[in-house]
């Protein structure tokens, strides 16, 4: 059974037939259709959270029950706390031009995507925090899939039934579906690709972190133009928030393939999407390297010695991360500082750096004064001495800058890279491509 929400808006109270119901009555029946569509997969559903569309997806995974409790597991909790990691909090449907499906109750897990200052720094150009919804407009439900809206943002949500194994309880499919989904999104997403289809091809960059892809088109005056295309990560493969077009076709995304550097579109075969391993020095730039204290050299330590100090007897912050690269539009450095006592909002930092290459393994950096147009940056720097992060990796304008050689352990797949300053021995830099929280301690 399938219901279009839409039609019930369309009745009017004005209508002298006694064979139709007054809409109230059916709307309650809509409601109680629904539940019963959504409390009745075994396993609960897999939901495709979307936010503000700087972002791609992530998955959300739901089971309700009838007395209006619900568990959720998060797709990002499982690389915080292990893909068991679950919660329950409640949901509720209510009437809003349409049905109305509200998760009301606070639970970190769910509303980590709604909150206006996310945990982890995502911070959007139009929106705070990540831009995801806690209430959802159902457009459509049925056993095979629930597609909703959400009410304050409009993005679309879409809700399909987790698999259903003899004997396999409900808790082993959400952890072996979110393994899985970790597997794919490691081996799969890379830092570039290109969309091939014939003699055409399309050079395109991932984001990891944020889950866009992104390419640039020059128009007639030779004006670059950059652009995403929000995705999401299943055990499947790929799939993009809505098709892309690409030579006369509408591309749904790519069918990911164990040990491959190529995909084959979902749902057909003429266009594959082709992994390549950029240079060292590209990699770098466009992916998001995390500072530890232990990859800090001699010089660096005792520049970030100052700035952390400098943090904590200012404002009582500690660190949560810092990486360098480009975490949202561009190259620099990002430090998410969190108040040490209550770290319950990320104090979103970038300082941005101006570049050119050397060969394939160098870079010649500085700080071009950029900052994150929030004012923290200006904030730390006029009073927690953010100067003191950044001078390690570049000085304050092109006059200054540094120079390093770059070397990793597997330039197809690195798990660091070490930045040696060419004019200085003692400032060696080893940055980790795995997320590190708290790098200096709490």
């Amino acid at each position: 059974m399938t219901l279009l929400m839409a039609a019930l808006t369309t009745y009017t109270a004005c209508n002298d037939n006694d064979d139709i119901a007054d809409p109230t009555v059916r709307l309650t029946q809509a409601m109680n259709s629904c539940k019963d569509i959504l409390t009745a997969a075994p396993n609960g559903w897999a939901m495709t959270m979307y936010g503000d569309l700087d972002f791609g997806g992530f998955n959300v995974l739901c089971k309700l029950d009838k007395d209006g409790k619900v568990t959720v597991a998060n797709e990002l909790f499982t690389e915080k706390s292990g893909a068991d990691t679950t919660a329950v909090t409640h949901y509720k449907f209510e009437q809003s031009s349409g049905i109305i499906l509200s998760f009301d109750e606070y639970c970190e897990l769910f509303h980590y995507f709604s909150d206006p200052v996310n945990p982890d720094g995502f911070r959007s150009e139009t929106e705070n925090g990540f831009g995801g919804d806690l209430e959802f407009r159902i457009i459509s439900a049925s056993s095979d899939s629930v597609v909703m809206r959400g009410k304050k943002h409009d993005t679309k949500i879409v809700m399909t039934p987790l698999p259903t194994t003899p004997g396999v309880v409900t808790d082993s499919v959400w952890a072996e579906y979110l393994r899985n989904v970790a597997a794919v999104a490691k081996e799969m997403q890379k830092g570039n690709y290109y969309m091939i289809m014939g003699t055409d091809s399309l050079k395109l960059k991932a984001n990891r972190r944020n889950r866009v892809l992104s390419y640039t088109t020059v128009d007639s005056a030779g004006i670059n133009s950059s652009h995403n295309i929000p995705y999401i990560i299943t055990p499947k493969g790929i799939t993009f928030y809505r098709p892309f077009e690409f030579g006369g076709q509408a591309v749904k995304g790519f069918n990911y393939v164990a040990g491959s550097e190529k995909y084959q579109q979902e749902g057909g075969s003429s266009i594959v999407l082709e992994k390549f391993t950029p240079d060292l020095n590209q990699q770098l730039v466009e992916g998001a390297w995390y500072i530890t204290e232990t990859g800090l050299g001699t010089r660096a330590n005792t520049y970030w010695r100052t700035f952390r100090n400098a943090l904590l007897t200012a404002e009582n912050f500690v660190i949560y991360y810092a990486l360098v690269g480009t975490a949202r539009n561009n190259f620099g450095l990002t430090i998410g500082p969190v108040d040490k006592d209550e770290p319950t909002g990320i104090f979103l930092t970038e300082a941005y750096f101006d570049y050119e290459f050397i060969g394939t393994d160098e870079i010649r950096m500085w700080f071009n004064g950029g900052y994150d147009g929030m004012g923290n940056g200006e904030y730390l720097a006029e009073n927690c001495k953010l100067d003191f992060a950044i001078f390690p990796f570049g000085g304050r304008g092109e006059g200054t800058a540094k120079t390093f050689k770059i070397e990793t352990d597997n330039e197809k797949d690195p798990t660091y890279l070490r930045l040696t300053d060419k004019n200085d021995k003692n400032n060696v830099i080893t940055l980790s491509a795995e997320q590190v929280v708290y790098p200096f301690g709490k």
